[in-house]
């Protein structure tokens, strides 16, 4: 292949995306053997969910280093590393003979899984234009709903059938070749698709947090992803074991049953995000945040069905419409950052989001839901948890307004031959 071919925006979307799905694969297959991994261990419910909260506590303070190292050094090497040492570390964690390796090994898989996740819009960004990101980064985070069926299949399927262990090392594998890929790729040159040319931001740490907290939609924006993130890492971690006890359904038939469920509604439903809200931008400005907040807060009614409904009938159903619903607002949340950000911030600005949604975000909810579980039972955790969603919806419905400023804002800062060839 030329190396041309390296450089061109399709085949970088498409090597990212296909190392994103990996990148959920591997941390969800934990919650899908989290019912083995209890009997295994002999552990609580409350250190079932220490698992995937010290993950996400070390995923959180890796975002904000590897956010300056991505707007100053090659953000192609960051990830390509970022993705090897997540490899290792899932497969590590099939080896561990102890509840704490096991913990440590998690640790290590969220400092990897930090540095592909926070870098890699800003790389998708500088391959294509603001109006064309909503749909490229829909494309990109499709990869979710995706890997993390594969994870919840994997670790049922595989797990009910040879174990636990078994699923960690065939989730791990593939990352550790494929990281190899990405060292093929030519990296974009910084800003080569953005219209504004601002003044240039500093790099200091103040300077950098002042820059992003005078943009008002940026705040808003991740103020939403915090309390959606603390809903959706607490079900993703407690669903298939939930199933499992309050349905009495098999461990692998509610793994792969839910798997399903989420790669069909999770692609679909990313997809029609970056979709919907590119057609409604053309009449009404603050688009992105009207799509994910309207289908947040819609969440609601169906989550409750999920929950409550006894009949398989029912809730699998009301489960594919709550994901569905879900994931319309992963591609549009993500451009209004992205075309709120200058292209020198844009890395550090979804670190700290990152950092902010995950430690205040999933970093305590699946440990809170198995600390009340271990008092209550599972059922009152999850529907309490699931009723956030549109607590997330009204945040950004609310906040509309700061982000249709701020785009007018950027949209001030082009220069005149820039706005010219536009």
């Amino acid at each position: 292949m030329p190396s041309s071919r390296w450089s061109a925006p399709g085949v970088i979307l498409g090597a990212l995306t296909t190392l994103n799905a990996l990148n959920y694969l591997d941390r969800y297959v934990a919650a899908a053997t989290l019912p083995l991994i209890l009997a295994d261990l002999a552990i609580s419910d409350a250190q079932g969910g220490l698992l995937q909260s010290l993950f996400i506590v070390a995923y959180s303070l890796a975002c904000a280093p590897a956010g300056w190292l991505g707007d100053v050094g090659s953000r192609l090497r960051l990830v390509a590393s970022g993705v090897f040492v997540w490899s290792l570390a899932t497969v590590a964690s099939g080896l561990a003979p102890t509840y704490g390796w096991l913990l440590l090994a998690r640790a290590v898989i969220g400092v990897g899984e930090a540095s592909y996740a926070v870098v890699t819009p800003s790389l998708l960004s500088d391959c294509y234009p603001a109006e064309r990101r909503a749909r490229v980064l829909g494309v990109f985070y499709a990869a979710i709903p995706i890997g993390a069926a594969l994870g919840y299949i994997v670790g049922g399927v595989v797990g009910e059938a040879y174990g636990w262990r078994a699923a960690f090392f065939i989730a791990g594998a593939p990352g550790a070749v494929l990281a190899f890929l990405l060292l093929r790729l030519t990296e974009p040159t910084r800003g080569a698709q953005d219209v504004a040319r601002g003044a240039a931001v500093p790099l200091g740490f103040r300077p950098s947090l002042r820059a992003l907290a005078s943009r008002r939609s940026y705040v808003v924006n991740t103020a939403a992803q915090v309390i959606y993130t603390f809903t959706m890492g607490g079900l993703a971690t407690w669903m298939p074991t939930y199933f499992v006890r309050e349905r009495g359904l098999p461990l692998g038939s509610a793994s792969a049953t839910f798997g399903l469920l989420l790669v069909v509604a999770g692609f679909a439903g990313t997809l029609l995000g970056g979709r919907i809200a590119t057609a409604v931008a053309r009449r009404q400005p603050g688009a992105d945040f009207i799509v994910s907040g309207w289908s947040l807060a819609a969440s609601i009614v169906f989550t409750l069905v999920a929950v409550l409904a006894p009949q398989p009938a029912v809730f699998w159903p009301a489960m594919f419409v709550t994901l569905l619903l879900i994931f319309v607002n992963v591609g549009p949340l993500n451009a209004a950052m992205a075309n709120v950000l200058p292209a020198e911030l844009r890395a550090r600005g979804f670190a700290v989001t990152t950092l902010l949604m995950h430690l205040l975000g999933d970093a305590a909810s699946p440990w809170l839901i198995g600390v009340a579980s271990d008092q209550i039972g599972l059922r009152v955790p999850v529907l309490v948890t699931g009723c956030l969603l549109a607590a997330a919806g009204v945040v950004l419905l609310v906040g509309r307004g700061t982000l249709e400023a701020d785009l007018v804002a950027t949209r001030a800062t082009a220069s005149p031959q820039t706005e010219g060839v536009r």
